[in-house]
């Protein structure tokens, strides 16, 4: 997304960009605002029903205008800051089908992460920090797992 929004370029046309290290770092910087988007609108993100579906909305709006400006002081400090999120706005506005990609993975994320907080709710929590062994008998861990 950061390279379609960075070059201006249309879907076909893109594929034809000489591969260069600024290339690399955009999509990298990209990456990064990305995820530290992610993390900062967690909040918004993986709610049940259909208010946990209205703040996802806004998550997602709220990820899209922070991943663009931390991209932005990424690939340009001085004005990537400012002319990051201008950029993305005015991509969404003039290619709708960016933004309808970017709202599918954003919303496809909510309902995972909306899958995952319901199996917490009913009670079901993957086992952490614990040895397969645990689950044996001690004298079957003592018999078949001996330390020397």
């Amino acid at each position: 997304m950061t390279v379609l929004v960075m070059t201006g370029l249309d879907a076909p046309y893109t594929l034809q960009l000489t591969i260069s290290n600024a290339t690399y770092w955009v999509i990298c910087a990209g990456a990064i605002g990305g995820a530290v988007a992610l993390y900062f609108a967690r909040g918004w993100m993986g709610a049940l029903g259909t208010l946990g579906f209205a703040r996802a909305i806004v998550g997602s709006l709220a990820i899209a205008v922070i991943a663009a400006i931390v991209a932005g002081t990424l690939i340009e400090p001085a004005g990537g800051t400012i002319y990051a999120p201008l950029l993305m706005v005015s991509a969404f506005i003039a290619k709708p089908w960016i933004a309808a990609i970017w709202f599918a993975g954003t919303l496809g994320g909510h309902y995972l992460m909306a899958s995952v907080q319901e199996n917490q709710d009913y009670g079901y929590t993957p086992p952490t920090g614990r040895l397969a062994t645990e689950e044996l008998s001690a004298l079957s861990r003592a018999n078949l797992y001996r330390r020397n």
